[in-house]
């Protein structure tokens, strides 16, 4: 069984001839760490912890400007000995604290639609450099892709996540009060340049697996009702859907972090999938969501990274009794609920993932 028909199988809760392995990976000042304490420099990662071709992030997907970033020129606007502030490419403004690199955050300072008027601006901006929302492939790469034994997908677009990356959550929360419409004529452009790259995508190559991104919730639930989700952005999903399941998508997957227990329906609803990364610092719990819905939802993630920093017995406790008790039923691939944070040694890591084989084997 190659790694395309092992993905597959697995997310689809077939029969694999072992459990797809992957990995949300690390933060590179975690990757500085393993080296420090032996990991050889510069390693591929997934080649080195023995993982499929999930690389999700990166080198297993179809290119695809789905952030809506590039529309600036990147630009530092202010430089102290304690700060730097950037105008980053998809127009906000962020101000980074010197000697804290990931996975620290910056402070969001300003976003580049608040109303009408700052809209039709961005809006200009996104039309004039609207070739940056297409898939640009060549005959070698569709040649590649098409006869491969590795699994290949794209994200393929966000609702909420990237209107509020637009406008911050304070002010998309007041917008989808004040001006609704407002909130609803974004999304509809949105939704034609998502609409127009996955058909182009999808005429010419074939998929396993598509991504939505969301980031909708917080520790305690959801940013917004799933009222407002249904009346604003549901329609997105609504019309690139059928798409999807034209295409003969077997695997579609949705990431968010927080606590997203009230929104699983709608997106099951949907015809979404999976669910990535399920936070355990959230509450969410692989084997509470799968005796709820049974086999029609299935996971990326779900491992707390903040046991891996704990030692052998927290790592035990975390992982034996999820894997244990999701085994039979699959459709799960172990991986942590975010990047590997660098509090994680090399030891652990390495402890964590040979367990993870030596259970999902046995």
């Amino acid at each position: 069984m190659n790694e395309r028909q092992r993905f597959i199988e697995t997310m689809t809760c077939g029969n694999p001839d072992r459990p797809s392995y992957g990995e949300y990976l690390a933060y590179d000042s975690t990757r500085q760490r393993w080296e420090n304490e032996g990991m050889p420099v510069g390693v591929d990662l997934y080649r080195h912890f023995g993982f499929d071709h999930v690389n999700i992030w990166s080198s297993d997907a179809v290119p695809f400007n789905w952030g809506f970033n590039g529309l600036y020129e990147r630009k530092l606007l202010k430089e102290t000995d304690e700060y730097q502030i950037w105008r980053e490419s998809n127009g906000v403004i962020n101000r980074y604290l010197n000697n804290f690199p990931p996975p620290a955050m910056p402070l969001h300072e300003a976003f580049p639609v608040s109303d009408r008027n700052s809209w039709s601006r961005f809006k200009n901006q996104i039309l004039e450099k609207i070739s940056i929302f297409k898939t640009v492939y060549s005959a070698e790469m569709l040649k590649e892709w098409n006869n491969r034994t590795t699994p290949l997908g794209i994200w393929a677009g966000s609702s909420y996540g990237l209107v509020r990356n637009m406008c911050g959550v304070e002010q998309l929360s007041l917008l989808m009060y004040d001006d609704p419409s407002l909130v609803m004529e974004i999304m509809e452009l949105v939704t034609e340049i998502y609409v127009d790259n996955f058909k182009s995508v999808t005429e010419k190559v074939e998929l396993d697996w598509v991504m939505f991104w969301e980031d909708m919730s917080y520790k305690n639930g959801s940013l917004i009702s799933p009222e407002k989700y249904k009346e604003l952005f549901v329609p997105f999903y609504k019309k690139i859907m059928p798409l999807v399941e034209a295409a003969g998508i077997k695997v579609v997957m949705l990431d968010s972090d927080g606590k997203i227990d009230e929104l699983i329906p709608i997106w099951l609803d949907l015809g979404i999938n999976t669910m990535h990364p399920m936070e355990v610092a959230s509450g969410m719990d692989v084997r509470t969501v799968r005796k709820k819905y049974g086999k029609t939802v299935k996971f990326m993630g779900g491992i707390d990274k903040r046991a891996l920093a704990l030692g052998k017995d927290a790592i035990d406790k975390e992982v034996l009794p999820k894997i244990k008790e999701l085994k039979d039923t699959g459709g799960f691939i172990v991986e942590c609920d975010h990047a590997v944070p660098p509090d994680v040694s090399y030891d652990n890591f390495r402890y964590y993932r040979d367990l993870v084989r030596k259970i999902s084997e046995k």
